[in-house]
């Protein structure tokens, strides 16, 4: 048993399902065994986020991980001296503070700053990274998270320079409205605008023209979704290939967690948008078998390719 049971639980013994347990909202949490589940939160601390709070800076050491419960945050890239463009954001779904998984003294190489107030749990580096050796099911969500980390910091690098404003601007909305868990999305055309390293106005002219066909109503300091299924047919691919990642890592611990199949995938309540990146190999339709003529035809074609 590892350290950190021994300190909080008798040996062998199994953590009770907790009002604390039933409560947690962090996808990646949801998805590990109740003894495991109770040995993180013995180590973790609840705290309040704050708009504007910065979680990590740019090139400090990195002293506590974050399992984000509600809220969003931002996670920058210095583009140069001062300024800072959002890669991606990080919800209920995510984990900040990746970088401690795979460096013992990690520094943070962008900066994570709040955007949507909420709640996380709290764990020191140090404790998190022991609890990451000694616990296998939180070592096998989080390294599968750290796999959806890289390909969706790769995707957004990619959608930012091939795709238009209007289709980044969609995959944001969706993926915020995924991280938040709700059709209503506090961020201002100021906010939205640094994360997608453009003029305010163009974002302001942007939105006014998805709200115009009915994808979304805007007031001020809000963005409500109002159909989401039509958003993600006018979004870009990268929003599917993420999310299909997503799923790919960590679907398979969903039914092994402490809430067992009550755990939701990362589905964004779009199916199209799924689909914009369905695989040929595995389209709906049945490939029909040959019929007798045509089987004739291909067994002859191949004796005589082998007699040449």
């Amino acid at each position: 048993m590892s350290t950190i049971a021994k300190t909080r639980y008798e040996a062998g013994g199994r953590a009770e399902n907790t009002p604390e347990d039933r409560s947690i909202r962090n996808k990646l949490l949801r998805s590990i065994p109740a003894d495991e589940l109770a040995q993180v939160l013995s180590i973790s601390e609840r705290v309040q986020l704050v708009p504007h709070q910065v979680l990590h800076n740019h090139m400090l050491a990195i002293e506590h991980v974050y399992f984000i419960e509600s809220g969003l945050v931002s996670v920058a890239a210095m583009v140069g001296r001062g300024k800072f463009v959002e890669v991606w954001l990080t919800g209920s779904e995510g984990l900040v503070g990746v970088p401690v998984v795979v460096a013992s003294d990690a520094v943070s190489l962008h900066r994570r700053t709040v955007q949507v107030v909420g709640q996380a749990l709290r764990i020191k580096a140090r404790e998190f990274r022991e609890a990451v050796k000694a616990l296998s099911a939180l070592r096998a969500v989080v390294h599968a998270y750290l796999g959806v980390v890289l390909v969706q910091t790769s995707q957004s690098g990619a959608c930012n320079s091939v795709h238009s404003l209007k289709h980044r601007l969609a995959r944001w909305l969706l993926l915020a409205r995924f991280s938040l868990g709700s059709d209503k999305i506090p961020l201002t055309h100021t906010i939205l605008a640094q994360l997608l390293g453009v003029r305010r106005a163009s974002v302001t002219e942007c939105l006014e023209t998805l709200e115009s066909d009915g994808f979304i109503a805007t007031q001020r300091g809000l963005i409500e979704i109002r159909d989401s299924e039509r958003l993600s047919d006018i979004c870009c691919d990268c929003f599917g290939l993420i999310s299909r990642e997503y799923n790919r890592q960590l679907a398979p611990f969903a039914q092994s967690g402490f809430y067992e199949n009550k755990i939701e995938t990362c589905d964004f309540g779009l199916p199209s948008a799924l689909n914009l990146i369905r695989p040929r190999a595995v389209a709906d339709t049945a490939v029909a078998p040959l019929s007798p003529l045509a089987a004739d035809r291909q067994t002859s074609s191949s004796n005589e390719k082998r007699s040449r």
